[in-house]
């Protein structure tokens, strides 16, 4: 064949054969993690299915395990129960002994005196057992000291009628010990739920960051692989060589963004692994073969029930039990100051019986019943604790609205900003396909001789900038999910919310 009429079929097969090299580099069939121009959706149980890929359930595990401050506020928790275990102490068993010995004067004697005593809860009651000895000569008036030989055995129970009866001291410190374990819990909570919220939404970083990645890493890729196709059409003269400027300046453009999306995507790991961790607390370094291969599908906003969620957010957020139990804390102070109002009117009932050689008058058992009372002149010190008490609540009372508004305002946000994600990830969706349209005819026009490499590479650059946006669209939606999960504690429910 003569080279005049190669050269000449060259330069008119050329143009379909880049038309064809530019369908195949956006190939369907290709692997859609490794060729990515936009991002990947998928449902949550596929993507999990993916071999070593990091799913979200992992990360959390991880932080529930690992976290330096969930493991540091759960040890506020020992220390309550320590408290409260501190505060039972004031129950135990006490044991009293006292022994004098008189061994000169008018009046020799010895004694010794032991005792059992056992504080309860059981209204204030309180219960003694004990044994003592006197021996020697003992004056009149101290002549109680005196037993027979083989000493004496007593028991009894001091009962509260009036003070002291509903509550006292130690059951206001034990119930005040058990309200902080439950304000410990509490605050592990809310602990959670912020660690939590923050570890998802470094997740979804993480995960957007490697969608975008891929959008540039095939972005560079189209520009590098026509190359060769664009110096050889230059050759033929079949386009300026202006065009070859034009595709080098487009692959500098896309290695910078490439370099740039490569570096979000390090960052994303970096911040990532400060809540994925391994079993003994070190860090864990996402790699991206780790990467989940893309998005869930967003949530069905329209399941999402705002009165209800308010009232799930009622029922379940940390902190509105939290000002129950301080209110409750402070109606035990309250309590206190009625009690410290009213008169000590004590029953003491003893038994007791002497054994042994001795005087007759103490042979037989004893049995004595006593009332003793103090009655409290001046009240300043109770009501000034009945006074503090009321206002403590009347305070707790104007926050626990308030929070209650906060959280319903939290949850209202929240909705709006799933509903507004979604419908940006809607649009952006149809945003993007059309950009793919507009590329592929592009392309077409190119190869036809019909445009530039110029308006070639607006048209992918506006593909691939859509495709981000289409990424931020869905990377700001499971950040809004997270956002509502977290206004109405659904981490903290066995059956989470959507």
């Amino acid at each position: 064949m003569k080279p005049h009429l190669k050269s000449f079929l060259f330069a008119f097969l050329c143009p379909f054969g880049m038309f064809f090299s530019f369908l195949l580099e956006a190939d369907p069939t290709k692997d859609p993690f490794e060729s990515l121009h936009g991002p990947n959706i998928y449902t949550q149980d596929y993507i999990n299915q993916q071999p070593g890929v990091l799913t979200l359930a992992e990360l959390l595990k991880s932080v529930e395990k690992s976290y330096p401050l969930v493991l540091a506020a759960e040890k506020l928790l020992t220390e309550t129960e320590y408290n409260y275990l501190a505060a039972e102490g004031a129950f135990d068993l006490q044991f009293k002994s006292m022994g004098t010995t008189k061994p000169t004067g008018y009046y020799t004697n010895n004694a010794a005196d032991n005792v059992f005593e056992k504080p309860t809860p059981l209204g204030g009651t309180s219960f003694f057992a004990g044994y003592r000895i006197g021996r020697g000569t003992f004056p009149v008036y101290d002549g109680r000291r005196q037993t027979n030989d083989y000493g004496e055995v007593r028991a009894g129970a001091i009962v509260p009628l009036m003070r002291n009866r509903e509550i006292d001291k130690n059951r206001a410190d034990l119930r005040k010990a058990d309200i902080d374990r439950k304000l410990a819990e509490l605050s592990i909570q809310k602990l959670k739920i912020e660690v939590i919220k923050e570890a998802t939404k470094r997740y979804w970083k993480w995960v957007a960051s490697g969608q975008e990645y891929l959008v540039n890493k095939d972005l560079l890729e189209i520009a590098k692989n026509r190359q060769q196709q664009i110096a050889q059409r230059i050759k033929l003269g079949d386009i300026p060589k202006m065009e070859g400027t034009e595709n080098d300046r487009a692959i500098l453009q896309r290695e910078s963004q490439f370099v740039s999306a490569e570096r979000e995507m390090q960052k994303a790991a970096i911040d990532l692994s400060l809540f994925l961790r391994a079993a003994d607390g070190n860090l864990i370094l996402p790699t991206t073969d780790r990467l989940p291969i893309g998005f869930p599908k967003p949530i069905d906003y329209k399941e999402l029930e705002l009165e209800k969620s308010i009232k799930i957010a009622w029922k379940f957020r940390p902190e509105i039990q939290d000002y129950e139990f301080k209110r409750e804390k402070a109606r035990v102070d309250q309590d206190m100051g009625y009690n410290a109002l009213k008169p000590q009117v004590d029953l003491v009932v003893a038994g007791s019986q002497d054994f042994g050689p001795g005087s007759v008058t103490r042979a037989k058992p004893e049995l004595e019943a006593s009332l003793v009372l103090n009655l409290p002149m001046q009240t300043r010190r109770p009501r000034g604790m009945i006074g503090a008490a009321e206002a403590k609540i009347a305070q707790l009372d104007q926050e626990l609205q308030f929070s209650k508004d906060k959280i319903k305002t939290e949850v209202q946000d929240s909705i709006s900003e799933v509903i507004a994600s979604a419908k940006r990830v809607t649009v952006t969706q149809s945003e993007v396909e059309l950009a793919r349209k507009l590329e592929v005819m592009e392309r077409e026009r190119f190869a036809l001789g019909d445009s530039t490499l110029l308006f070639v590479n607006i048209r992918e650059q506006t593909s691939a900038e859509a495709a981000v946006r289409e990424i931020k669209a869905l990377y700001d939606h499971h950040v809004a999910v997270a956002h509502f999960q977290a206004s109405t504690a659904s981490f903290l429910q066995n059956s989470p919310t959507p």
